[in-house]
């Protein structure tokens, strides 16, 4: 489930130029691998998340209590 970074970071860097080719954003080249570093660490917080075991029949809660 869990792809070594090496090869996750390819795939990021193809979302990374196709992000900033639809919202035509530019970025300087020297900030590439700083944005690619913290895309890696969305993935990876991402597939925390999604990797949490939870029943079909979970609910959200009603109300959020702090």
């Amino acid at each position: 489930m869990d792809r070594p970074a090496a090869e996750r970071g390819g795939d990021l860097g193809v979302f990374l130029d196709a992000a900033l080719r639809i919202v035509d954003l530019p970025l300087e080249p020297e900030l590439r691998p700083r944005v690619l570093m913290h895309l890696e660490t969305a993935a990876h917080m991402a597939s925390l998340v999604t990797s949490f075991p939870m029943s079909d029949e979970a609910e959200p809660a009603p109300v959020f209590v702090p």
